[in-house]
């Protein structure tokens, strides 16, 4: 056996060692600065060009370089050739094991596949030395099977055992194929192998290089961190011994960190927004300094895109090593709610984000399809559809509106994806792929997805999958999936699924820990070092707890701990300079630092005397309110042209508790869109009363000559037919019916004693305008629905109206707002009106008491309102200031009070007193 192992420290000065080492190697063997008959073999393909570097720097000269790979890239010829189980196939079949043997709920399954995929492959490469065949691998496995298929085993682990030993019958996993093909590699590799090892623990290489070093001379390179000099590595050493029992304080003893304080510093932030920041500021210091090797190891992915998005409104673009989920793109998000659409019948949000993709319906011009949309938006507000795309469909084509054709053709094109992806039908999950695209393509995806960067590779994962999986097109029932366990597969998938984007060629380099082993860099900072975030990854469920790893003997999480503190210490002694940050509040509570960094951070405070090494990183210092902020409320004006000249009575209600709100509704147009309601609310329930009262009143106008039996048959009859529509749609509705259906015999007695008082039924639900002369030939329209006009007469006995407003509330409430000199809806009725008006009153129709509350001298109030109504659109049109002076009432519901910030200043007023 030829077999030369060499220790390096994993410092920046690991690679140049490496290749001396490699260089002497050469000569030894005969062939100095010849290195072309030999293979280097790489943990990381990314520390390729530096060792190339490094080697033509050690030579001094022209170099024959060796082959350079890493394992995965050396043995691929062989590979390609193995004809390998693909993973998709290979979870398909496992998933279908398990529904046979019915151990686990469908609904977790998939989970289940995904933890003992990883799993078998883990055993697979640990437990397994390097097979000469495949027959001689299946014989190894059959030999590990008998050898810990023994009664002491956990029932997990047993379960595991016996699901490994299904598997491994059929053809190779790809895990076990890499083992053939590195046998292959092997057997015809005819010159020297140097072998860089990402730590002291060979792992399952160790199988490879003996029986490497059993044909060809082998050179081992392998990092030991005790072999590195230097203040840092004697503070690194002390904090995180790799062997010894001293206490912290005695091997901290002595130790001179002031140079280590240089160059590497401890940071903790109070806020995700505050760390961002702190890491952007850092990495632009660093740029202005000269330094264009920067690393940023993002634990915590959050905050790291926070200060990603912070370096690009700088300018400063970030290449992104680690990628982002496919889930998270633009065309999964499309894929995502169509999905929805199809799940959940056409639900109105999901549709409506789905009609606001803009990777959809390339064929359609972008302003015609967003008109379309709108129409769409607005028909499921009117009428309040939750979900039901023949429904939507049934409403576009009885409109009148211009944009209707536009918005029918829409969801026309929504109906044929449909029925192209057919999610009634089970399939295989070939065909479910094969359906989808179909039915993207039919909405005018495709085009666009291949114009995207994502979507092109979103679209090759699509075809890759579909060869992969099309012989089980023709399975029986046991490998088919209906549509909700297909989209759970799928969505796994997508989390799975990586995306990167190999354009961005940039100094300042995102990554992740274990992709720095063995690299040098500039500067590095380690973004989200807390305990939840710098850690190693936990066990994925039950099958794969520390217990059943052990049983099977596999490695435990505790060589996972040991590799990431090394992972760590080799990124602080290969880095120039370093900064490890975390956040360390959340929503008022404390957050850890990871242990090991809690342990550096103690080593520090013991080495130095003083806790000033470890930097709470502040916001940046916020500037007075003098400087950013109004010093006054807000109070705009609005040119004449701007303002409306059509006023309602929640209009002027408006104006009349807050200027401003006034002019952000009316001015800005900012008001609110109405929101759908699934189940039906207060408000619904009122637009249901009004509906009821309105058919039966219609029917009998007056009840004096009607029994009350059939009036209250009548009334039942078409409280039935009203909520019908929404208790079908929410069962939870029928508590509202019912809760109006106790009060049908008190309304029928308040009708008819108000009969008895001489009023009338006249009309219901009548939209009035009416021309109010401000002066100037300026004219302003008045405009709104009164729920009922009723006939009387006055005190004189002349013809005279009542108005009504129908109130779904408690009559105890209502006597409160008519007493209000503000309230001034029933004044506007009177005022819009115009005619002899005796009475204008609300009707209670929720409570105990059912009854009317009318105003005082309705028509004396209408002219007080005139005058209100003309001295203040006279001021506005004139140029006046509408302020923001809303009382706390007004204030509570506003939906402006973001905009004005009244409250943010009376809290500033309040401060200075």
């Amino acid at each position: 056996m030829t077999l030369a192992s060499r220790s390096l420290a994993p410092d920046a000065a690991f690679l140049p060692a490496a290749a001396r080492h490699i260089l002497d190697f050469a000569t030894e063997l005969g062939r100095p600065a010849d290195l072309s008959a030999a293979s280097l073999l790489l943990p990381n393909l990314k520390l390729a060009p530096a060792m190339n570097a490094a080697l033509q720097a050690a030579a001094g000269g022209p170099v024959l370089l060796p082959r350079t790979n890493t394992l995965g890239g050396l043995v691929e010829p062989w590979f390609a050739a193995i004809e390998a189980l693909p993973d998709a196939r290979r979870q398909l079949i496992l998933h279908s094991l398990l529904r046979s043997r019915e151990w686990f709920d469908d609904a977790m399954l998939w989970d289940v596949v995904g933890e003992l995929t990883q799993l078998f492959d883990t055993l697979t490469e640990h437990a397994v030395p390097l097979p000469e065949s495949e027959e001689v691998l299946l014989a190894r496995l059959e030999a590990g099977f008998e050898l810990n298929n023994s009664q002491a085993l956990a029932f997990e682990a047993r379960v595991v055992n016996t699901l490994w030993r299904a598997e491994a019958q059929g053809k190779p996993s790809r895990a076990a194929a890499r083992l053939l093909a590195a046998s292959q590699w092997l057997a015809q590799l005819n010159g020297p192998l140097i072998v860089m090892l990402e730590s002291p623990d060979a792992g399952p290489l160790q199988g490879l290089i003996e029986a490497a070093a059993e044909r060809v001379p082998v050179l081992l390179l392998c990092p030991e961190r005790q072999l590195a000099k230097g203040a840092l590595a004697a503070l690194l050493q002390a904090a995180w011994p790799q062997q010894g029992e001293l206490a912290l304080r005695e091997r901290v003893a002595g130790l001179d960190v002031m140079e280590v304080c240089n160059r590497m510093r401890l940071l903790a932030a109070e806020s995700l927004e505050t760390l961002g920041q702190a890491v952007a500021d850092q990495v632009l210091y660093w740029l202005c300094e000269g330094r264009r090797n920067i690393a940023l190891v993002a634990c915590d992915r959050l905050a790291a895109r926070r200060a990603r998005a912070l370096l690009e409104r700088e300018g400063v673009l970030v290449q992104d090593e680690t990628g982002w989920k496919m889930v998270t793109t633009r065309v999964a998000a499309v894929v995502d709610a169509w999905l929805e659409v199809l799940a959940s019948d056409a639900w109105h949000r999901a549709l409506i984000d789905l009609l606001r993709a803009p990777l959809l319906f390339v064929d359609i011009e972008p302003l015609a399809r967003g008109q379309a949309g709108d129409l769409i938006a607005q028909l499921i507000r009117e009428h309040n559809i939750a979900s039901g795309l023949d429904v939507l469909s049934k409403l576009v084509d009885a409109s009148t509106d211009p944009r209707a054709k536009d918005a029918a053709a829409l969801l026309e094109r929504l109906a044929k994806a449909r029925a192209a992806i057919n999610p009634a039908q089970s399939a295989s999950i070939a065909e479910w792929l094969r359906r989808l695209k179909k039915s993207l393509e039919l909405l005018g995806a495709l085009p666009h997805f291949e114009q995207d960067a994502a979507g092109g590779m979103w679209l090759e994962w699509l075809e890759t999958r579909q060869a992969e999986l099309a012989q089980d097109a023709n399975l029986p029932d046991p490998m088919r999936f209906r549509f909700a366990a297909w989209r759970t597969w799928f969505n796994r998938q997508m989390e799975a699924q990586l995306f990167r984007d190999e354009s961005i060629d940039s100094p300042v380099i995102l990554t992740h820990l274990a992709a720095t082993r063995l690299r040098a860099f500039d500067a590095a900072i380690v973004i989200g070092a807390d305990a939840e975030h710098l850690a190693p990854p936990a066990p994925p469920g039950w099958l794969t707890h520390a217990g059943v790893r052990r049983e099977l003997g596999l490695p435990g999480l505790e060589a996972e701990r040991l590799q990431l503190r090394e992972d760590l210490a080799g990124l602080l002694l290969s880095s120039d300079a370093s900064v490890i940050a975390w956040q360390c509040l959340r929503r008022d509570e404390e957050l850890m630092p990871a242990a090991e960094v809690a342990v550096l951070q103690a080593a520090l405070t013991l080495a130095t005397g003083q806790g000033s090494v470890v930097d709470r990183a502040q916001p940046r210092e916020i500037a007075s309110s003098a400087e950013v902020g109004p010093t006054a409320f807000a109070s705009p004006s609005a040119p004449a042209a701007r303002i409306p000249l059509r006023l309602s009575a929640s209009g002027m209600q408006t104006l009349i508790d807050c200027p401003y709100r006034y002019f952000a509704r009316y001015v800005l147009r900012l008001a609110e869109l109405d929101e759908l309601s699934e189940g039906m609310e207060k408000q619904d329930f009122g637009t249901q009363l009004h509906r009821i009262l309105h058919d039966f009143h219609s029917r009998f106008p007056l009840l004096a000559n009607v029994s009350d039996e059939t009036l209250a048959d009548a009334l039942s009859a078409i409280t039935e037919e009203a909520f019908a529509e929404a208790v079908a749609r929410n069962f939870q509705d029928h508590a509202w019916r019912l809760r109006w259906r106790r009060q049908l015999a008190d309304y029928i007695a308040w009708q008819r004693q108000r009969e008895a008082d001489g009023w009338h039924w006249q009309s219901g639900e009548v939209d009035l305008r009416r021309e109010h002369e401000l002066g100037a030939e300026r004219t302003l329209t008045l405009q709104g629905r009164i729920d009922r006009i009723d006939n009387g007469k006055d005190a004189e006995g002349d013809s005279a109206l009542g108005l009504l407003d129908y109130k779904s509330r408690a009559l105890t409430s209502l006597r409160t707002q008519v007493k209000d000199p503000d309230d001034i809806q029933l004044a506007f009725y009177t005022l819009l009106v115009g005619q002899h008006v005796q009475e204008a009153a609300y009707v209670a129709l929720d409570g105990d008491t059912l009854g009317a509350v009318a105003i005082d001298e309705p028509e004396e109030r209408a002219g007080a309102l005139h005058d209100v109504i003309t001295e203040s659109f006279n001021a506005l049109l004139d140029g006046a200031a509408m302020p923001a002076q809303g009382t706390a009432g007004a204030c509570a519901y506003c939906e402006m009070r973001g905009v004005c910030r009244k409250e943010w200043m009376d809290e500033e007023l309040v401060d200075e007193r």
